[in-house]
């Protein structure tokens, strides 16, 4: 039986400081048969750093910024490879070791899918339910590619949604850590990404439950507001228990561990 082909998938917005050092360790990989690459309208040095891998790597380039959920998509659809890895752009420690625990269980056709996350100082990260880093077999997310192109960046979410827990595998990625977005942008614009980032996110959720009318009015209120007394006011009065353990979660914590970082 021929092994099955590794096709990895690089989403990238505004990822300069880190896009080149991923993609040449790719290259470098043998677990990786194909690497894709989709700059996802970036206004930075992104597209410049990926052209320059010429045809080494296949290169989407879309000028318009669409959204991690649609830049997957459109990369699931080109891959060859019969298994797919999603990995952020912005990993500073990526090994073989982590491509390697990634794939495993879907060779051993243990699970259906796999989702990797970083291992935070405590030993364990709050965002592994959202974390970027995932394995699938294509043919399984291919009839899904259509809905995952609106998602944007609730795409995690939804590939949650897909498989059930005991067919999903969750693995910690030891040593491997990637830059929070205070370390690329300034604090004004990390901000607004965070909170529009936990939105996205939170309707995800809402568009396969029936919200009271107070949350979806509170989700509107939530994207507008920018300091952090008013982010837990309004996150604090919200109803549906996913949804406001997912903005805890994602934007509370994420902005309190970025102000102790500073």
């Amino acid at each position: 039986m021929d092994q099955e082909k590794v096709s990895v998938i690089v989403p990238a917005y505004n990822e300069e400081k880190t896009i080149e050092k991923v993609v040449t360790f790719l290259l470098s990989s043998s677990l990786v048969d194909e690497i894709i690459c989709i700059n996802d309208g970036s206004k930075d040095s992104t597209e410049k750093i990926l052209k320059q891998f010429g045809n080494k790597i296949i290169f989407i380039n879309l000028k318009q910024n669409k959204g991690k959920g649609n830049a997957l998509a459109q990369g699931i659809e080109i891959a060859k490879g019969d298994i797919v890895i999603f990995l952020d752009a912005d990993l500073v420690t990526l090994s073989d070791e982590h491509i390697h625990l990634l794939l495993e269980p879907l060779q051993k056709k243990t699970h259906r899918a796999v989702i990797g996350h970083l291992v935070g100082k405590m030993g364990f990260n709050i965002f592994s339910e959202i974390s970027g880093q995932r394995a699938y077999y294509k043919a399984e997310l291919m009839p899904h590619t259509d809905e995952m192109i609106d998602t944007r960046f609730g795409i995690e979410m939804f590939l949650n949604g897909l498989f059930s827990e005991k067919e999903t595998k969750k693995i910690p990625l030891p040593k491997l850590r990637g830059l929070f977005k205070y370390e690329k942008q300034d604090g004004e614009t990390a901000i607004k990404e965070y909170i529009q980032e936990g939105i996205e996110i939170a309707k995800v959720i809402a568009n396969k439950e029936i919200l009271p009318k107070g949350d979806s009015i509170l989700l509107k209120e939530i994207s507008a507001i920018t300091d952090m007394n008013g982010l837990k006011e309004s996150i604090a009065k919200i109803k549906n228990k996913r949804i406001k353990n997912i903005l805890e979660k994602y934007i509370l914590k994420y902005l309190l561990l970025s102000e102790k970082q500073k």
